[in-house]
């Protein structure tokens, strides 16, 4: 399953830090992961991917986050899917 998460934590200053962390969480799950500006995707089970955002949660909890957004969005498909195959035939004629 493909998916991608957005984390927003609700903070003052710079929160580049916290998003990391949120990343780190995604990686120790074992997912494949490609982080882009503004969310990261995710290829992997359903259960993992949502353990994922279990544990971004309890990240940004322990790291004193009280506010923020994690969004989920979740591509369904008939067939597996990867991260590469989302891209084929897109970045071919991007940037040229």
């Amino acid at each position: 399953m493909i998916g991608e998460i957005t984390v927003v934590p609700q903070v003052e200053g710079p929160a580049r830090e916290l998003v990391a962390r949120a990343v780190r969480e995604i990686e120790a799950q074992g997912l494949r992961y490609q982080v882009g500006p503004t969310a990261t995707a995710v290829e992997g089970e359903l259960t993992d991917i949502l353990d994922a955002v279990r544990a971004i949660d309890s990240r940004l909890r322990a790291d004193g986050v009280h506010r923020g957004l994690i969004e989920l969005k979740l591509q369904l498909e008939p067939h597996p899917e990867t991260l590469e195959h989302q891209l084929e035939g897109f970045t071919a004629g991007v940037g040229g």
